[in-house]
């Protein structure tokens, strides 16, 4: 996963880097591998520890494998059965969904660092089914040191993830009908955007969106680089 992302920077983005992992690297690979329990729950939302650490040797043996998110997703499940009930095909392809997504991210921030790059900028496909939340965060750029300080805090506190690096949810106003964009918060909901048209159904529409965070306040709130929400296919490049 992390060879796949320092290859694709030097390949698609022709960043200046070496071929082999530096140091950065060789942490994210480490984090990978020991934080797969952080995200399994049971039916109540409640963290399984012992099937946790089966789930992280079943991710750590499918990165080994060089495994994409259909295996591990394929592989948890199967072990899940008879242990954590409730769950669907859909949960666990999220599961390893957003744990790829985030190496993908983690090993980008790498190569931008290793190249010198100040900045970098999300990239969204903007097709039919694209969420409004990766519409309104499409060609926003956050600084890299910022990510690799959220990357800091997340390894060393893998536990509060959701908190350090939540996902963006949207919401609707039982009364004006209004759409939002929103995270979690200290138990409160934060308001990231208010949306104006999502764009949703149509290509190449970021949509229109009201009272929007800027770049600064968003990467306050750790949404500052994917995955954003389940099985985002939303990337970034250098900028």
């Amino acid at each position: 996963m992390v060879r796949a992302g320092r290859d694709g920077a030097r390949r698609d983005q022709r960043l200046a880097i070496a071929a082999d992992f530096n140091a950065l690297d060789r942490r994210v690979i480490r984090h990978l591998r020991a934080s797969q329990a952080n995200y399994v729950r049971d039916e109540y939302g409640r963290r399984h520890e012992a099937f946790g650490e089966q789930a992280r040797r079943i991710v750590a043996d499918g990165l080994e494998a060089g495994l994409g998110r259909d295996d591990l997703a394929r592989d948890l499940e199967a072990a899940a059965e008879g242990i954590i009930a409730g769950r669907s095909s859909f949960y666990w392809d999220v599961v390893a969904g957003s744990f790829v997504a985030r190496g993908r991210s983690f090993a980008q921030l790498s190569a931008y660092a290793e190249a010198g790059l100040q900045r970098y900028r999300i990239v969204a496909v903007l097709d039919e089914v694209t969420t409004p939340t990766c519409r309104f965060l499409d060609g926003k750029t956050f600084a890299v040191s910022r990510g690799l300080e959220l990357f800091d805090r997340v390894e060393a506190a893998p536990e509060r993830l959701e908190e350090l690096n939540p996902w963006v949810r949207e919401q609707e106003d039982a009364k004006t009908g209004r759409r939002s964009l929103y995270v979690e918060r200290g138990g409160e909901r934060v308001s990231v955007a208010e949306i104006a048209r999502s764009g949703f159904g149509t290509r190449d529409d970021r949509g229109e969106f009201a009272r929007g965070l800027g770049d600064r306040e968003l990467g306050d709130l750790g949404i500052g680089f994917p995955p954003y929400h389940g099985l985002c296919r939303t990337t970034t490049v250098g900028a």
